[in-house]
């Protein structure tokens, strides 16, 4: 057996005792003894490849299968610059604890710094955005050395890695070795969960759920509440909406400041989405933020205001207050009529469609929303609901990738998975829809907000007056395209709405579509939508 087949096959072995169901792969050439090595692998039944034509694609692709199966995701790439696209995923990754895991080809080191052909300095390329880093060189692969990369990425914290294997020529296993299936024995990992302390708390406080995929977190900080009689204040990819005191438009009642300002905040994972959040947490006196098991690895302190980090939801048997629950619960319910009543006219904002979503995706189907304005509709307008879990790329809070990124998670999830985007976002990722024709695609619908730009800048300083003389090209960026129509030259089904009512019936009419379909919603200027937050904004601060 050549050198280059055996390194391969024994990546392959490891990567899939270590847990990995999914890989996503790259064409190249000088990546095919992996290639190769996977899909005999496939072949087994032991491993579902992906393949993509575009590396930063498959990056995110790989993102999204590790995101929703919290197994590591191998993703192949050839030689040269093709490492570098898979950098914004790996950024990601690394701020959010996913375990992708990068399987870099490379040419031998002795070809480094000759100008050889698709040859750069590629090992060790992510710095610290890979948490570990494995260069093997040509005749030396052995598996403690890829088992010991292998279990940081799988650890209590996980993360991204790259494992950098040089390939000399031959590439490929000889002719009479094409029948190889791999022998894997599966790492037996143990569960692992964080002790639990009592601490001593003020009877008035709230509880901020951020982004976090903690299911025992969220359980915890439940039952938390309950006994402190503190409301919860959550973002979408918390996944805290559905308990009792959840409050449904709490970033709304913070952000009016009529209300008194708590003795102390626990927050959950990631928080930051709104500025009022941040500076309720600037604000009150006691901060404590919890890091779960499962965030990323710097600690969730924003504005560094919290006097503890914790890695565990504290217990604590203060005697709740019960006028100061009621006090939020019936800020929360004004807002919520406000709301109702600015978001009842039938001609689309990006507020209302990120609704109409929100309302009709089922309990057990799956949200990703992206980054910007429309994650921020959802934790400001969407409400209170049974069901759905909620996804995103709450790590970097970028814009990139997203599409790919939602199409693993429904590749993983196998039921309806529902991605609200913003039309700059959809375009970003356009490549993201260019899926191979004999790929079986997963219950996917896309549904654009799209107001011909970039709105959330308009709510910023640069979209003060002051500022309107270049803001339109250099933050407003309209791009005045038809996406439904670069949706279908794609072979995508697309429809265009503008009103609920057509929205209403494109999402119900989705479910006949067995694989992927794009619903653009027209919402109207952007100056028209930012008009409506603050209309709202203003509306709820004067009625509390």
């Amino acid at each position: 057996m050549n050198a280059s087949t055996q390194a391969a096959r024994l990546v392959v072995e490891r990567c899939l005792a270590y847990g990995a169901k999914h890989v996503v792969i790259a064409p190249g050439s000088r990546s095919a003894p992996l290639s190769w090595a996977f899909a005999q692998a496939e072949k087994a039944g032991a491993i579902k490849i992906h393949v993509r034509i575009d590396e930063r694609d498959a990056g995110f692709l790989a993102l999204g299968l590790a995101k929703a199966s919290r197994t590591p995701v191998p993703v192949v790439v050839t030689s040269g610059s093709a490492v570098a696209n898979l950098f914004p995923a790996m950024v990601e990754a690394y701020e959010s604890a996913i375990p992708v895991v990068v399987l870099s080809a490379d040419r031998p080191s002795t070809a480094r710094g000759t100008r050889s052909p698709q040859t750069i300095n590629q090992a060790g390329l992510f710095g610290t955005f890979a948490i570990a880093n494995l260069d093997i060189e040509i005749g030396k692969a052995n598996a403690p050395e890829l088992d010991q990369a292998l279990e940081v990425a799988t650890a209590t914290r996980q993360g991204p890695i790259q494992i950098n294997v040089q390939f000399d020529l031959p590439l490929m296993p000889d002719v009479t070795d094409l029948t190889w299936v791999p022998n894997v024995t599966q790492t037996v990992r143990p569960e692992l969960s964080a002790t639990r302390a009592e601490i001593v708390l003020p009877t008035t406080g709230v509880v901020i759920v951020g982004d976090t995929c903690d299911s025992t977190a969220i359980a915890q900080v439940d039952e938390l509440s309950r006994n402190l009689g503190w409301p919860i204040i959550w973002e979408p990819t918390g996944n805290a909406h559905s308990l009792p005191n959840a409050l449904s438009h709490g970033v709304l009642v913070i952000q009016s400041k009529q209300l008194p300002v708590p003795e102390a905040v626990i927050t959950v994972g990631a928080v930051g989405l709104s500025r009022a959040v941040l500076n309720l947490l600037k604000q009150t006196p006691l901060h404590i933020a919890i890091q779960t098991l499962s965030d990323g690895p710097e600690p969730p302190n924003p504005v560094r205001s919290a006097a503890q980090v914790l890695n565990y939801v504290p217990t604590s048997q203060v005697k709740p207050n019960a006028d100061w629950y009621t006090l939020w619960q019936n800020a929360d319910e004004v807002a919520q009529e406000i709301v109702e009543r600015e978001l009842s006219p039938q001609t689309l904002s990006g507020l209302s469609a990120a609704v109409e979503v929100w309302r009709h995706a089922a309990e057990d189907e799956n949200l990703f929303v992206a980054a910007s304005w429309a994650v921020r509709h959802l934790e400001a307008y969407a409400g209170n609901r049974a069901g759905l879990q909620v996804f995103g790329n709450r790590g970097a809070n970028g814009i990139d990738g997203l599409i790919s990124t939602a199409y693993g998670i429904a590749s993983v999830e196998s039921k309806r998975t529902y991605l609200l985007i913003g039309d700059i976002a959809f375009l970003h990722d356009i490549g993201g829809l260019n899926i191979p024709e004999a790929e079986t695609q997963p219950p996917l619908t896309i549904v654009v907000l799209d107001n011909d730009g970039s709105g959330i800048f308009s709510q910023l300083e640069q979209g003060a007056t002051e500022y309107q003389e270049h803001y339109e090209k250099v933050f407003g960026t309209p791009h005045g395209k038809d996406l439904w129509v670069i949706a279908e030259a794609l072979g995508i089904p697309a429809k265009r709405v503008t009103t609920k009512t057509e929205l209403a019936f494109a999402l119900k009419n989705s479910a006949n579509f067995p694989g992927l379909n794009v619903i653009v919603c027209t919402t109207g200027s952007r100056n028209v939508e930012f008009e409506l937050i603050k209309s709202i904004a203003t509306k709820v601060g004067e009625s509390l």
